[in-house]
């Protein structure tokens, strides 16, 4: 219940952002821009339904939403969406966006929602300690079936001693000081990134932030596994 929660007030709180934004005129309310919205309202009508008596646990299962899906435009969509908000911080976003029209992202197999959470819940973070005048870069692509994200942030770094537990439930590394924030989005992340088969990194990047890196292996629909044990798309 607690996680569901959370997840809604992400999502509402980047649709409300950017609906703001295109009311100021900050940003072009594009097709692109508005499929971005309708994403996140998508996701917590999704969100809700965790809600619902038969789901009072919180906790569905990962296989029962696994499916084939475009990979690339649900990441792209998740990153659009979070202009608005580093606009309203005064945070530069730079995007390397996967393509969303390649066949490699097109046949991935994962749950959209997951997905969605961990690069929401990971580039949030990179906004919570990103000072204003500080910059992201969001580097998004596939390679031999898998998807590598990676979000370097602008802020302190975390401490050598609090790598280890930088995902744990609940845990707020020295660095949280007095921002806002309950301990939950980085643990969802490892969850969810390790129901689909993937890890997620964390380093500290010289002169900048700490970069997350978040592997999901998903193989593609459409591939075929070769004798040496590599995955091709055909």
């Amino acid at each position: 219940m607690r996680r569901v929660v959370h997840e809604i007030g992400n999502h509402l709180a980047i649709a409300v952002a950017s609906i703001e934004a295109f009311r100021d005129g900050l940003l072009e309310p594009s097709p692109e821009w508005l499929e971005a919205v309708l994403q996140a309202l998508r996701e917590v009508d999704a969100l809700l339904e965790e809600l619902a008596p038969e789901h009072s646990s919180g906790e569905p299962v990962l296989a029962a939403s696994a499916r084939p899906i475009n990979v690339c435009a649900v990441v792209t969509n998740e990153v659009l969406a979070f202009e608005a908000t580093a606009l309203k911080h005064g945070i530069a976003f730079s995007v390397e966006r996967c393509m969303v029209h390649d066949p490699a992202c097109v046949n991935f197999d994962g749950d959209p929602i997951r997905i969605a959470e961990i690069v929401n819940n990971v580039i949030s973070n990179a906004i919570r300690y990103t000072p204003s005048g500080g910059r992201i870069d969001i580097d998004c692509r596939r390679s031999g079936g898998a998807l590598t994200l990676s979000v370097t942030d602008g802020g302190p770094g975390v401490r050598d001693d609090e790598i280890e537990r930088i995902f744990d439930a609940g845990f707020r590394g020295s660095a949280s000081g007095n921002t806002a924030g309950s301990g939950l989005g980085l643990a969802l992340v490892k969850r969810f990134v390790e129901e689909h088969g993937g890890r997620i990194d964390v380093e500290n990047v010289a002169e900048r932030g700490a970069r997350f890196t978040v592997h999901l292996p998903g193989t593609a629909i459409d591939a075929r596994l070769a004798e040496d044990g590599t995955v091709s798309l055909l």
